[in-house]
């Protein structure tokens, strides 16, 4: 996981929010664990996720879609912020 951090990223704020909606339990020592319900979500988003991109990306090729991330990170950079 630590490839897939940032620093502004807050794990702590993140798991709350899973929590809160039943997707996610802590045992006795703090580990996190998914739930029926959340891998029930996990799940839904799993088979609904190629079909969203496609809307998503409809019409935009695959080239163009790299360019645009690339631009736009450059953007990011040159305003001093990190992606």
């Amino acid at each position: 996981m630590s490839s897939y951090l940032r620093a502004e990223d807050d794990l702590d704020a993140e798991a709350r929010v899973l929590r809160e909606r039943g997707w996610l339990t802590s045992d006795g020592d703090g580990r996190l664990r998914i739930t029926d319900a959340g891998e029930e979500a996990r799940v839904t988003v799993a088979r609904h996720a190629p079909t969203i991109r496609a809307q998503i990306h409809k019409g935009i090729d695959d080239a163009d879609y790299v360019t645009a991330l690339k631009v736009l990170r450059q953007l990011i950079r040159n305003t001093g912020g990190s992606f």
